[in-house]
């Protein structure tokens, strides 16, 4: 018992010890591989198999020989269900589940689709349409996590005296700051072109409150940054947010950061929350921006930057993760949809990027966002109502298998401004019920 789970394979490899670390990394227990025969016979701790067939009686999972393979290849995804759940690599020969668990998880973790897939929305991006999860109606479930949660409890009937420890949970608000000041701070021209477009589009009142807020001491209304410091302090909740600079395009409408203003913002928060590049839209692959935007963070907050979120989740497998591992970034936060809440990698856990073309695990550790505040408002246009008990919902989820919690929410969450009238008790809710 002392060595933990024993696992039989013929051979090892890149793919086997990536999916095992991540597998084991969740289910807390430590293991070890064997490849010879008569060591695993004569372990008596808990153990099993990972191979095409049987050896005998024991605990065994059939091997469909995806982890085996090198390369891409196009594999027609065959699914069935086992106790509720969509499974799919399933087993053709007696095994002790009905499919290859470890090489669904490995399909659906290192995004294998996203490679094979080459079309993209109007923005370059791999929509949720076109993923396996979506078609097979699994998008809102974190189906390898419940997988996990199975094969707990399947194994450890077979080895009775045998228990894995309860799941970790992990609860932190994520942060978006991708417009900090919805009306002040902006300049002349950027002041004079909203209020010529809110004219052109009949809209009166916005004028009447762009000059209101634009030229008095009134604090804007996504200036909501003292309420969540507030909060952070009521709650004591860690907190990750993300800033959103450079120069104004037709996607990035920050304040710029030459503005006192947004500097102070930023250098403020960063005494209460880690801070993260929010990447531009058009510069999502450009190298040496990317560099110079993060050296800015740097220099002001006078702390390292290491954690990303692409703005629009304006990013592309492999080719977004590869340039973010080269530039040494340890964490990213854009693994979701921006136009439907759901689990992109369908796990509510971290795993690192592994690079399929170059079959080498990287450093990169991805973080699921499946849930915003964006999302619930203007996507599936829920009330405020709906979308605490839909916050909820995925916060009960994700504390029964164990995993990350992280929902992300905008300032403007707090603003009780307009179309986020009566949305600040969402917030303060899910920090009321998950970050005590």
């Amino acid at each position: 018992m002392d060595d933990g789970i024993l696992i039989y394979v013929p051979a090892v490899n890149a793919r086997i010890h990536y999916t095992f670390g991540f597998v084991f990394g969740i289910l807390g227990v430590p293991y070890r591989f064997t490849t010879k025969l008569e060591e695993f016979v004569a372990y008596n701790g808990p153990k099993f198999s990972y191979t095409q067939s049987r050896l005998s009686s024991e605990f065994h999972v059939h091997a469909s020989g995806l982890l085996q393979e090198k390369g891409l290849h196009r594999h027609r995804i065959v699914t069935k269900k086992w106790e509720g759940l969509t499974v799919i690599f399933p087993s053709e020969t007696e095994a002790s589940l009905p499919f290859d668990i470890f090489s669904g998880i490995f399909y659906l973790i290192s995004r294998y689709e996203e490679y094979v897939n080459d079309a993209g929305d109007e923005h370059g991006r791999f929509g949720y349409q076109q993923s396996l999860a979506y078609r097979e109606g699994f998008l809102e479930q974190p189906l390898v996590d419940l997988w996990l949660d199975r094969f707990k409890k399947v194994f450890e009937a077979q080895h009775p005296g045998f228990r894995f420890p309860e799941p970790h949970f992990y609860f932190r608000p994520l942060l978006s700051v991708s417009i900090s000041h919805l009306f002040k701070h902006k300049g002349l021209i950027r002041q004079l072109g909203g209020v010529v477009e809110n004219l052109f589009l009949f809209q009166f009142k916005n004028v009447s409150q762009r000059i209101l807020y634009a030229f008095t001491r009134k604090r804007d209304p996504y200036d909501t940054f003292y309420k969540i410091i507030a909060l952070k302090k009521q709650y004591e909740h860690p907190l990750l947010s993300f800033f959103l600079i450079g120069p104004f395009t037709d996607f990035d409408h920050n304040v710029s950061l030459n503005r006192p203003a947004f500097r102070k913002v930023i250098k403020t928060m960063s005494d209460y929350s880690e801070v993260g590049l929010m990447i531009s839209y058009y510069k999502a692959l450009d190298e040496e921006t990317i560099k110079s935007r993060r050296l800015q963070l740097e220099r002001l907050i006078h702390k390292p930057v290491d954690k990303t979120h692409f703005h629009y989740y304006r990013h592309r497998v492999p080719q977004s993760y590869r340039l973010l591992s080269k530039l040494e970034f340890s964490e990213d936060y854009s693994c979701g949809y921006p136009k439907h809440i759901g689990y992109r990698a369908s796990t509510a856990h971290p795993f690192y990027f592994y690079d399929l073309e170059e079959e080498e695990p990287t450093e990169l550790l991805v973080f699921p966002v499946v849930v915003t505040d964006y999302h619930l408002n203007f996507i599936h246009r829920l009330s405020p109502e709906q979308a605490l008990e839909k916050l909820l919902e995925i916060g009960r989820q994700t504390r029964k298998t164990g995993g990350h919690f992280q929902p992300l929410f905008h300032n403007s969450v707090l603003s009780e401004y307009e179309d986020w009238k009566n949305w600040s008790n969402v917030y303060i809710k899910v920090l009321e019920n998950y970050a005590t």
